[in-house]
């Protein structure tokens, strides 16, 4: 993994298998990146159990700078983090929400109007990617969290992008593995984008 300080394009990082690193604003890092390929678009039965295990969420997709990023917020998730176990210091959680390329938000709610998730995504006209997500942990073991990428991809599908990217993916370590149901699902290795094979 290394870090990247260049004059190339978002897009172009992205399509370079680069990520943007959270704490620095500019900066980009090769690790294990994947994407949805948006022309190969197609929902598989397991995505649509997905969506149907989940409709009784719902959520709002507005551009990030109309949230308040309020000390509340910063509370809730927080406390979100110490109970999930994630090492993401609050810091930098106040970093992509108020102070980075990150332009989107979805902010998911369940029946009762309670706020139980947020996606911190990336938009342009031709790619979009699901950067970070927090949710809390009551829904950790259902279907919502994976549903919280599975919208972003149909989302950027209807606003004709070509790609949704993901984030890391490791076929090895099985880092990210839920990811490989998703339409379109190609990783980064070997300078190339490839596509995974289910089979191996």
């Amino acid at each position: 993994m290394y870090n990247l300080k260049n004059n190339l394009s978002i897009e172009d990082n992205y399509q370079n298998g680069l990520l943007p690193q959270r704490n620095q604003t500019g900066v980009f890092y090769s690790d294990s990146s994947c994407r949805s390929n948006l022309s190969n678009f197609q929902l598989s039965s397991e995505n649509r159990r997905i969506l149907k295990k989940t409709d009784s969420f719902s959520y709002k997709k507005i551009p990030l700078s109309e949230f308040s990023f309020t000390l509340d917020t910063q509370k809730q998730i927080f406390s979100w983090l110490k109970i999930l176990g994630w090492d993401f210091p609050i810091n930098s959680v106040k970093k992509i929400f108020t102070n980075h390329i990150f332009n989107t938000l979805y902010i998911w709610e369940d029946q009762g109007g309670n706020t139980v998730a947020y996606s911190i995504c990336y938009f342009d006209n031709h790619i979009s990617h699901i950067a970070y997500v927090f949710y809390d942990p009551n829904i950790s073991h259902q279907e919502l969290p994976i549903r919280l990428s599975l919208q972003c991809i149909i989302d950027s599908q209807k606003e004709n992008l070509k790609y949704c990217y993901l984030g890391r993916f490791n076929p090895e370590s099985k880092l990210g593995y839920y990811k490989r149901n998703f339409p379109g699902f190609e990783y980064f290795a070997n300078n190339q984008w490839l596509t995974y094979n289910k089979n191996i």
